[in-house]
């Protein structure tokens, strides 16, 4: 079995590890941290990978590399050969399984980490990596198998990848609760200034879209680069937010009113878990763990 695979010298795991670290790095030199000894190895290793192969895996760009479309094939190959290896070595020590998550701030911040504490309770011998990561990030790392299960708005578009709906994020208004006072959305944007994202990015763009189309006017007085920081600034400051609703949990009822409005419906937006059947087949401690997680990300 496999006779024909090692009737040439140049295959090996040390190489093929080699092969991964480099592309992880992005360079030779990267993954070789600037040591000289350890660049001429990685050099020499990916070119008896190659020999081996007989094809290109990698070409030069600037300083670091770009792969060739034989070199993408073998990354996802060689990731999902040693994540599975290394899942059987960690079975049969003992020693728990790591599960990686990756979700936009927000969704990591207001969904995932609040229920940890169940997630671990059931999974008692599971590792956890949470990684903030932009939704084009997170399905091509799920696409290559280096991360696991994903949350990204669902847009119905994922080939290659499965999804799961798991809820609706709405927005809202949130401002400091004043004893006797209950201004209505419009008053407060009139009124209070207001803490926002920054940048010109889709959520920038349609709240202005959407408080055009009503006839109102936000006073930016605010601007964060995640609504994390838009929550902290509402907490800290005298600022009014437009936030997703799950932030309320740092936005507690007795001093925060939380204002909803039909002008932001437009803001909705349907989240989706997302995972690849490949890597699941490939690692048995996802399977088993998938439909738990699913469920307990519902919202």
């Amino acid at each position: 079995m496999f006779r024909d695979l090692f009737q040439q010298s140049g295959l090996s795991l040390e190489r093929l590890h080699t092969f991964c670290t480099v592309v992880e790095a992005g360079g030779i030199s990267k993954a070789a941290s600037g040591d000289p000894n350890a660049q001429s190895l990685f050099s020499r290793q990916i070119k008896e990978l190659e020999e081996y192969f007989g094809v290109e895996l990698v070409r030069r760009s600037g300083r670091g590399v770009v792969l060739t479309s034989h070199g993408k094939r073998l990354a996802v190959v060689v990731r999902e050969c040693l994540s599975s290896l290394d899942d059987f070595r960690v079975e049969c020590a003992g020693t728990p399984q790591r599960i990686t998550i990756a979700a936009g701030d927000s969704l990591m911040r207001w969904l995932v980490l609040p229920r940890l504490k169940s997630l671990r309770g059931r999974l008692a011998n599971v590792s956890f990596v949470f990684l903030n990561l932009q939704s084009d990030d997170i399905l091509r790392r799920i696409h290559e198998g280096t991360v696991d299960f994903g949350l990204v708005r669902d847009t119905g578009t994922f080939p290659t990848l499965r999804r799961a709906p798991l809820g609706t994020l709405s927005h809202a208004l949130f401002t400091a609760s004043k004893a006797g006072t209950r201004e209505t959305f419009e008053k407060v944007l009139m009124n209070q200034p207001l803490a926002t994202l920054e940048g010109e990015g889709v959520f920038r763009r349609e709240l202005a879209r959407a408080l055009s189309a009503a006839g109102l006017r936000a006073r930016v007085q605010l601007e964060c680069s995640s609504f994390s920081l838009v929550a902290a600034a509402a907490q800290n400051g005298d600022v009014a937010a437009i936030l997703p609703d799950i932030s309320a949990t740092e936005l507690p009822p007795e001093h925060f009113r939380r204002i909803s409005s039909p002008v932001l419906k437009s803001l909705d937006r349907k989240i989706a878990f997302v995972w690849n059947d490949r890597t699941l087949r490939l690692r048995a401690c996802l399977g088993k763990t998938k439909d738990f997680l699913q469920g307990q990300l519902k919202f």
